[in-house]
Order: C-alpha cells, then sequence, then structure tokens
C-alpha cells in the first residue's frame, strides 16, 4: 500500500463519519489541530494530506496504517513476501566423481541445481558435482551427494591448506584436501590427516598443478535438500 493509498483511505473514512452527522467538518479540524479551510480542501482533494497530519488523524483513531488494509490486501501482500525466491541455476558435470570415476569430459546444460547463494546470474568457473561416497573422505563430506565446484585457473593453482579439492589420482577424480611441505604438495584424507606419513606426495612443481587439481569445492549438500532455504541446503567450505 503506498502513502496515496492510506491517504484516500482515510479521509474516505473521514467523510464517511462526518456524512453520517458524527462530526462536521470544523470539530474535525479542532480535534486533530488544524484550520477548518484546511480541512475542507484536504476532504474535497484540493489540497493533499501531509504525512504529519496523516499521523495525527491516525493518533486521534488509535488507528495504524495497517488499520487501513483489507484482509484481503494484507493475506495477498504475505503470500508474496512468502514467496519462494528465484535464484541462478549452475549445470551440471555429465558424471558424478568419486572412488572409480573419471573426471567428466562434459558438462549436461540440461541438469541444473539452484546456486546454494543469493545470486541473479552465475559466476564464470562454476559447476555442480554429483559425489560418489569415499569411505576414507567421510568425515568430511558425511552425507553429501553433490558439491558446488569451483573450476577457475585461479582456484586450482593458488591452493590453500584449509581448502577441499578435486584432483587426478590414476585413472580418479576424487576429493582430497592438498597441503603444502618442504618438497611440494601432498594428498591428504580424512583417514590420513593425523599421520604425515601417509600423506601422497605430488610429484608436480606450482606451475604444473593444474594439470591434477581440477577445481576447488566451495560448497557441499544433499540434491534432495534443493527446495529448502538457503541456510538448510548444505555449508560452505
Amino acid at each position: 500500500m503506498t502513502f496515496q493509498d492510506a491517504q484516500l483511505k482515510l479521509l474516505a473514512y473521514v467523510r464517511d463519519r462526518i456524512q453520517n452527522g458524527e462530526w462536521t467538518e470544523r470539530g474535525f479540524a479542532r480535534r486533530i489541530g488544524i484550520s477548518q479551510p484546511h480541512v475542507h480542501n484536504v476532504l474535497k482533494g484540493v489540497r493533499n494530506l501531509s504525512p504529519e497530519i496523516l499521523e495525527s488523524i491516525l493518533k486521534y483513531f488509535h488507528m495504524s496504517l495497517l488499520d487501513l488494509a483489507t484482509v484481503d490486501e494484507l493475506e495477498a501482500n504475505l503470500k508474496e513476501r512468502r514467496a519462494p525466491e528465484h535464484f541462478a541455476e549452475v549445470a551440471s558435470l555429465e558424471a558424478a566423481i568419486g572412488p572409480g570415476m573419471p573426471w567428466p569430459a562434459a558438462i549436461n546444460w540440461r541438469h541444473r541445481f539452484p546456486l546454494p547463494f543469493r545470486s541473479q546470474t552465475s559466476p564464470a568457473g562454476l559447476v555442480m558435482a554429483r559425489l560418489v561416497a569415499d569411505p576414507h573422505m567421510y568425515a568430511t563430506l558425511g552425507d553429501s551427494d553433490i558439491a558446488l565446484l569451483d573450476t577457475s585457473g585461479r582456484s586450482r593453482s593458488h591452493i590453500s591448506p584449509e581448502g577441499l579439492y578435486v584432483v587426478i589420482q590414476g585413472d580418479e577424480a576424487l576429493l582430497r584436501h592438498v597441503r603444502p611441505g618442504a618438497q611440494g604438495y601432498y594428498l591428504v584424507t580424512d583417514t590420513s590427516m593425523a599421520s604425515p606419513a601417509q600423506w601422497e606426495r605430488l610429484r608436480v612443481v606450482a606451475s604444473e598443478l593444474t594439470k591434477i587439481v581440477k577445481a576447488r569445492v566451495r560448497w557441499l549438500g544433499r540434491e534432495r535438500d534443493r527446495d529448502l532455504a538457503l541456510y538448510q541446503r548444505g555449508r560452505f567450505l
């Protein structure tokens, strides 16, 4: 409801009271503290109500702006506010990744998933991937079955110790932690996290990381939760 709508509804209410003989224009003007000619011009539509006068009239009647709206108008407004928000969607890799699965060669543009954050457009480099359960990464993955991946060159070449990455091991595309060390980089699983001697060394220099690191995981969730509220869909890494 706009200010003009509120003004028209309130003036209609006042006119009804005056036409019914409950008040006179002079008496109404005296009650709200303005001149009778001003009230006359307002009721005739010659002058508009100022916000201050509108507030004075509402206070006199012990009313609020909500009292000027009909039940149907209030319900329609609430329904519109409760309507689900629509955000941009991101395409998915054509196949799942994880143990026994290679890095997919293509993207399935028809299989799309809503972004887990508010955005009207899908940032470049983002893609969704379905996950195959990995017993070596259960603590990190939990019951997640999808992941939002950042495949941009920067995310793959600038390794963060806190990050989770999709890396190529043999013929498999696996989710692993990557740790820098004195002799290069190491792949770390949840099961080997506390035992550095079990970390697998990547025999590549920094400039070659993008050959093995395919993406950084930005978010983990479950496909069945795609229609839930944002904070219930998963977690950001």
